[in-house]
């Protein structure tokens, strides 16, 4: 499965706007059966903005090193673009398949052996979000390493095709799902991480 694109990586970062969210239900997402066809209709552009490529966690005693549960960072964004399913109107649709390399770390307050991830992926088009899709995921730590990673599941999501199969109108903003506390921490603690697109 080719690498969409991947950020490089200091594990100190960050620094780096953030457009408000707005969601407008448009778009489909959703996990099943897929149709291949010979020639594959062309993929959105990706990116991960540098505030939402990192989810730190505390124990809420404090906010050093010392109190840190886990830290976990998007390392690549992995997938494909297929034909899809047609809509209600008949139209064709492009099959975005997606996943996300992790990087994990136990930090030294932590106590159990999971970490709880919600990220969410934007479609976009003229630079404008019209669909929003939040998904969490549960990956169990190895006990006997404090860093490891880890690949979420494979995605699915349905946009369309538009009238040129072979360029998308859509473009795609991936990242954690954060709340105030942890986007603020990442803005005013962490070094900005670049995020550069590998199509393939």
């Amino acid at each position: 499965m080719p690498v969409f694109s991947s950020p490089t990586r200091i594990f100190s970062h960050l620094m780096g706007g953030l457009s408000t969210l707005m969601l407008v239900t448009l778009l489909t997402g959703c996990e099943g059966e897929d149709t291949t066809h010979t020639f594959a209709p062309a993929c959105p552009k990706f990116d991960v903005p540098s505030p939402l490529a990192d989810l730190i966690t505390y124990d809420g005693k404090g906010l050093d090193a010392a109190h840190r549960l886990t830290s976990t960072h998007i390392l690549a964004v992995q997938g494909d673009c297929r034909t899809g399913p047609k809509d209600e109107q008949k139209r064709p649709l492009t099959r975005v398949r997606l996943s996300l390399n992790l990087q994990l770390e136990r930090g030294p307050a932590a106590k159990g052996d999971t970490v709880t991830i919600p990220y969410f992926v934007a479609i976009l088009q003229d630079g404008q979000i019209v669909d929003k899709k939040i998904f969490t995921e549960t990956v169990k730590l190895t006990p006997s390493l404090s860093v490891m990673q880890a690949n979420t599941p494979l995605r699915f999501i349905d946009i369309p095709t538009g009238n040129n199969p072979q360029i998308s109108p859509y473009s795609m903003e991936i990242g954690f799902q954060l709340n105030h506390d942890e986007l603020t921490y990442n803005r005013t603690h962490l070094r900005a991480a670049q995020f550069q697109e590998h199509v393939q």
